[in-house]
């Protein structure tokens, strides 16, 4: 395997990206032990509602634990080997109140059955004791388990499985590792094996989850593209086949296995392809379309939907609550599924999503709204409705359990009024156009997975800000590694442009100002004293702010790019300084933000946890910091301006990653040459280039190295447009 090594070069001058900087650590968040709202949903007296009439159209409604462990890096906690409650009464009985009847969980198959000795090893013992507890406890809340993984797991080339059985070693995978062949037998029976093993030793689970396609490697069909027609498949027996084949052995394997031990069981076979392309490929409809007995076909619901923004269509895709699809790709697969009889499940984000995860629901039951009947429309019966996030109990859940059972004859605006009637009383109607001014808000948000991975909307009110270019990478907002910030705002962009990226920002921030903004302040003051619903406007609250943040971030670094463009390329010192002193007004306006937002933060510890992340991303004490950190800010920014004032140029800031530089030069036709040489590992080498700002990616160049070890990167006037700003240098 190929190492990777990455540069960033940058016009004007040589910029390598850093991550970090030598000022104070902000406060760690609080751990699990720490954790209030893990109290509160333990103690809290659940909610009392209406029982809805009839029977639901939808008959699996699937989320997961707020809290519990994800079983992924960083901390790689696992739920079913610690002695800590997931599960409590008082938090059932509340998912059970709003509408939720199911609960997945992560598990892997070689930990909950025998091993090569037919023996159960401790951990396992374990394992399967707390799963059949927690499946115990769930069922007197009407709320029923499932088991989540990606199976079969990719094996090392030396596992016992394939010593004993060698021709069910298939494709050799980027991990480094091999899948299982789905055109040998032993493979087939080993699924079967283990599935019917893990539920005759856990009675009474629902069902399992599958990622049958996509995500990780499982078996040789993880090679198909979900975008390529008729793909190769790299492997004698399978390459021999129609992928559809190998998908129906394999899941019909597991649940023939699954089936010998609970009857009634059902497996839902996910194909998780969250391209953001308008069309998937047809044998993904043949899936569908042969889908097993006793197998359900999940799929995204919005992955591959198209809006217009800023101008252009776009593509999103994966996690989208702003969009309520379905995409034409769903349709699609749906019709192909029902088509053959076959059921056909949708997988959904309902409280919240990548787009913003660090609140524990968006209001936005309007879109929820539109979702659902999309899925009535097309078919489903079933629906995952959360990743690891997107499952707090509140207002999302309540309507997605209403939703269930809705015949969506009387409208969306009926809809909401009865939805706010239990909760708001007198105030419902009032209520229902707070959450329509909300959905017309969201729906702004750019469509681009690059933004949910990497902006500012999570975090925006807690992100450092910097007015000397450095060149810091963005924090994944889905890992608590690094803390929120960095300036290589093109790292969130992608199809967006930074004035785009700011148009849509401006036009969430539109719908929610003047008169609601007014109107939340008034429900404040008349129920200070109703703790439930005083945190369901914090949260609103909190919103708002996240949206101003994310626009003040965007036009902060859209004003330095101005300022610093205009003072060394156009030499206007006028636009340069009044470029200068609005990003001086931004960060005193982001200082009251993060003012506002602690006392809001402190009445509801739920805000700012990101259940990915299991951790927070922004909490009372990260504010007071980052408020500090916005002085230390302002105090540069009026060094800028003390400089640009005096008519020079706006200041440089080099910062760099290592001691090394790259040679460059250009040559006579305006091309510009890189030539180094690497440390013996070699590799391919990757260089991205940016403006001098970083606002903008210009072009990702890729070298294999000579046989010397030396690398040559030549990149064309033609790249830059022949814009001396864009010009890497």
């Amino acid at each position: 395997m190929m190492r990777v090594f990455s540069l960033i070069l940058s016009s004007a001058a040589t910029i390598i990206s850093v991550r970090g900087d030598a000022s104070c650590a902000p406060p760690l968040p609080p751990g699990p032990e720490g954790w209030k709202f893990r109290e509160e949903l333990a103690s809290d007296t659940p909610p009392s509602y209406p029982a809805p009439a009839g029977r639901p159209w939808l008959e699996n409604r699937i989320s997961r634990c707020f809290f519990s462990p994800i079983k992924r890096p960083p901390f790689n906690r696992d739920e079913l080997l610690d002695d800590i409650d997931y599960y409590p009464d008082a938090y059932l009985a509340r998912l059970s109140a709003e509408g939720v009847n199911g609960l997945w969980i992560s598990v892997k198959f070689s930990e909950l059955t025998p091993g090569e000795d037919g023996k159960l090893a401790p951990d396992v013992l374990k394992r399967i004791a707390k799963l059949q507890k927690t499946v115990a406890k769930c069922a007197k809340h009407g709320v029923k388990v499932w088991i989540f993984g990606i199976e079969p797991h990719w094996r090392n080339a030396d596992d016992p499985f394939f010593a004993a059985n060698p021709e069910a070693k298939g494709v050799k995978t980027w991990t480094g590792g091999h899948v299982s062949c789905p055109s040998v037998p032993a493979t087939l029976s080993k699924l079967e094996w283990q599935c019917e093993s893990i539920f005759r030793s856990v009675r009474g689970l629902a069902g399992m989850i599958m990622i049958a396609n996509g995500e990780r490697p499982t078996t040789c069909l993880s090679t198909c593209s979900a975008l390529v027609e008729d793909p190769e498949i790299p492997c004698p027996r399978c390459s021999a086949r129609r992928p559809w084949e190998l998908y129906a052995d394999t899941v019909g394997a597991m649940a023939r296995g699954m089936r010998k031990s609970e009857p009634g069981a059902k497996l839902i076979a996910w194909f998780y392809h969250p391209q953001a392309k308008p069309f998937r490929a047809r044998w993904v409809e043949e899936c569908a379309r042969h889908t097993p007995e006793g197998v359900v076909f999940q799929y995204n619901f919005e992955s591959g939907c198209e809006r217009e923004q800023e101008g252009k269509v776009r593509c999103g895709g994966d996690y989208w609550l702003s969009a309520p699809g379905p995409s034409s790709i769903f349709r699609s697969l749906s019709a192909a599924s029902l088509s053959a009889v076959k059921p056909m499940a949708a997988k959904i984000q309902t409280s919240c999503s990548h787009e913003c995860a660090t609140v524990p629901y968006v209001p936005v039951p309007g879109l929820l709204y539109r979702k659902f009947k999309g899925m009535r429309e097309t078919g489903v019966k079933d629906v995952m409705m959360c990743w690891y996030f997107g499952n707090a109990p509140g207002l999302m859940n309540r309507t997605a359990g209403m939703l269930a059972y809705e015949d969506f004859k009387d409208g969306e605006d009926a809809f909401l009024k009865r939805l706010a009637e239990a909760e708001w009383g007198a105030d419902a109607a009032r209520m229902g156009w707070l959450w329509r001014r909300f959905s017309d808000a969201y729906s702004h948000y750019p469509f681009s997975n690059r933004m949910q991975y990497y902006g500012p909307f999570h975090a925006g009110f807690s992100w450092t800000m910097h007015p000397l270019v450095s060149m810091r990478s963005l924090q994944r907002t889905w890992k608590p590694i690094e803390k929120p910030g960095g300036d290589l705002l093109s790292e969130c962009l992608k199809e967006f442009t930074l004035e785009e990226a700011l148009g849509c920002a401006e036009k969430m921030c539109e719908p929610l100002d003047g008169e609601v903004a007014a109107e939340i302040a008034s429900f404040r003051a008349r129920y200070a004293a109703d703790r439930g619903r005083r945190r369901d406007l914090g949260v609103m609250v909190t919103l708002m702010n996240l949206f101003k943040s994310a626009r003040n971030v965007f036009r902060f670094y859209l004003l330095r790019r101005d300022a610093v463009f205009a003072s060394r390329f156009g030499g206007d010192r006028a636009k340069a300084l009044a470029a200068a002193r609005e990003m001086r007004r931004i960060l005193a306006c982001e200082k009251s933000i993060s003012r506002e937002m602690i006392p809001v933060c402190a009445d509801d510890s739920r805000l700012g946890f990101h259940s990915e992340a299991e951790s927070h991303q922004f909490f009372p004490e990260y504010l007071e910091w980052r408020i500090g950190e916005l002085e230390k800010a302002e105090r540069e920014m009026d060094g800028v301006l003390t400089a640009l004032e005096a008519g020079k140029p706006y200041p440089d800031s080099v910062r760099e990653r290592s001691a090394s530089r790259m040679p460059c030069r250009i040559e006579p036709d305006g091309s510009l040459s890189i030539t180094w040489k690497c440390p013996p590992a070699g590799g391919e080498v990757v260089a991205q280039t940016y403006d001098l700002c970083g606002t903008a990616s210009a072009k990702v160049f890729k070298a294999l190295p000579s046989a010397d070890g030396t690398f040559s990167i030549r990149i064309a006037p033609s790249e830059w447009g022949g814009d001396i700003r864009l010009r890497p240098a």
